[in-house]
């Protein structure tokens, strides 16, 4: 199979996501002041213009993982590099170099919401393609998280040419623009509960304000 491009995504930020990345727990809203509320609104409408979400993925067996054995007892593997673009996070740097922090912040938490949620959408095409040949798909694992080496990005980019969704990797294995995700699903008909998961399951940290309920 060839690797496959999608490109014309269209997302819409998750008011609540951003809110939570900001360091708000859910059901607290009405502590925001009143800045802080019109300029969340205004960074989510801002967002959608600085956006082109796009993204690569290829299915193929575990083992074809350059320079990895991660996966190789894995029959079929889709590998994904998917991103924002680089204009966002371009504006973000202009609002910090200009002092504007408070905006430059919320805008960079929207940044990131938005980049999960193309990583999303090209997952539900990914489990999509899985249904049609009655197979299920896993959760996302990512290079730097559980027991996957940040260093096997390097990897995933000698599988799939991420520039040609515009994005690359930095001598120290992470990828430009940094509103990028790279990951690996299963799909088999029982898929594996990856180590590697990009989850809040692989994090000791119980406390942290920005810790995820995990489903069961």
């Amino acid at each position: 199979m060839e690797p496959v491009i999608v490109d014309n995504i269209r997302i819409e930020p998750d008011r609540a996501e951003v809110i939570r990345l900001l360091g708000m727990k859910e059901g607290r809203e009405e502590q925001l002041t009143d800045k802080v509320r019109m300029e969340l609104e205004e960074s989510i409408s801002e967002a959608k213009k600085l956006i082109d979400p796009k993204g690569i993925y290829l299915i193929t067996a575990g083992k074809d993982l350059p320079g990895s054995s991660i996966f190789d007892h894995l029959a079929k593997v889709a590998f994904c590099i998917c991103t924002i673009g680089p204009v966002l996070e371009n504006k973000v740097t202009e609002l910090s170099e200009s002092g504007k922090l408070l905006k430059a912040v919320i805008l960079d938490s929207v940044g990131s919401v938005c980049a999960e949620a193309t990583a999303s959408f090209i997952d539900r095409i990914i489990a999509d393609k899985a249904a049609e040949i009655k197979l299920k798909t896993s959760c996302r694992a990512s290079p730097g998280y559980g027991d996957w080496n940040i260093k096997e990005q390097r990897s995933i980019f000698d599988l799939l040419d991420g520039s040609r969704v515009g994005v690359t990797l930095s001598p120290s294995s992470m990828m430009i623009p940094r509103k990028s995700v790279s990951f690996a699903i299963d799909i088999s008909e029982k898929p594996a509960r990856m180590r590697s998961e990009n989850s809040c399951r692989n994090c000791d940290m119980d406390t942290c304000a920005y810790r995820l309920e995990e489903r069961s």
